[in-house]
Order: structure tokens, then C-alpha cells, then sequence
């Protein structure tokens, strides 16, 4: 039990000096639903309760994706979801970004409708609706200017009928 406790920390260790001393593996990381920010109010995932894997990458990317184990594979097992990532080419990465999605999964198991996920699409659909409706606002205001345009150009090109 004591060797695992070691590897976990030596995993979060080694995570922590590969993002300072590479400028490949940032510290803001792939976002896969949510901003980062909405992640600190999801619960946390036990460590118990979870089952990693690392698996050998498919797809493209060459030699770097294909030989090397670099796809996390995340087991939760009380409820069997199986998550699996290879967003990017570091295991580190795609652990902490398979943990990410796990945890978005989970909320939407147990929260349904009111899980963060689904707060975060309503949020964003109703910006995008509201932006919507804005720009044919804008376009309705643009089309009737230029229709008054057209009207008083063309009374102004009609010849005079006056009576001299």
C-alpha cells in the first residue's frame, strides 16, 4: 500500500516539475467542458475508488501517439464509467484531464439537470440566443435605415411635376 502512496505523489511531483521546466506542458490545461474555475466546485473524485490505467495512444501523431503510453484509461469503480483520454501527447496531462471529465460525469450521474455541466450549457445557450437576437436587432435597425435611404433617394431623383 505504501508503494502506491509513493507513486501517486512521485505522479503529482513529476507533474509539477514537468510544467515548470517545459513550456510544452502549461499549467492551464485542455478544457473539456467547463472553465477552469468551475472545477473547484465539483466534489472531489477518492482516490479509492478509482482504477488508472496507461495505455498505448492510437491515431495520428507518429511514433510519439503510437509507441509510446501515453492515453489515460480512468475505471470509477462503484459506478463503472470508464473514461478514457488522449488529448494530448503527455500521460501527465491526459490524467489530470481524464480526472476532469470523470468528475463532470459523475455530477451529471448524480445531479442530472442541476449538475454543473448542464448549468454551464444553459449559461452558454442562453448567450448565445441573447447574441442572436442582438444581431437581428442590429440587422432589423440597419435594413429599415436603409430602406428610409432608398425612399428619400428616389424622391429626390423623380422629376419635378410642379406646375409652372
Amino acid at each position: 500500500m505504501m508503494n502506491l502512496n509513493l507513486c501517486f505523489y512521485n505522479y503529482i511531483h513529476r507533474f509539477a516539475y514537468l510544467s515548470i521546466r517545459q513550456s510544452i506542458i502549461s499549467t492551464r490545461l485542455v478544457s473539456t467542458a467547463l472553465p477552469d474555475s468551475w472545477y473547484k466546485r465539483l466534489p472531489p473524485i477518492d482516490e479509492k475508488d478509482i482504477e488508472e490505467k496507461a495505455i498505448k495512444g492510437s491515431g495520428p501523431g507518429g511514433q510519439a501517439i503510437n509507441k509510446t503510453h501515453n492515453c489515460c484509461q480512468i475505471k470509477h469503480i462503484p459506478t463503472g464509467i470508464v473514461v478514457t483520454c488522449q488529448q494530448t501527447r503527455f500521460l501527465e496531462k491526459n490524467r489530470l484531464l481524464a480526472r476532469r471529465q470523470l468528475q463532470e460525469k459523475l455530477d451529471v450521474l448524480h445531479n442530472g439537470e442541476e449538475s454543473l455541466v448542464a448549468q454551464y450549457k444553459r449559461e452558454k445557450s442562453e448567450k448565445k440566443d441573447a447574441k442572436r437576437l442582438e444581431t437581428k436587432k442590429t440587422l432589423e435597425k440597419k435594413r429599415t435605415f436603409k430602406s428610409e435611404q432608398d425612399i428619400y433617394l428616389n424622391n429626390d431623383q423623380l422629376p419635378d411635376k410642379s406646375i409652372k
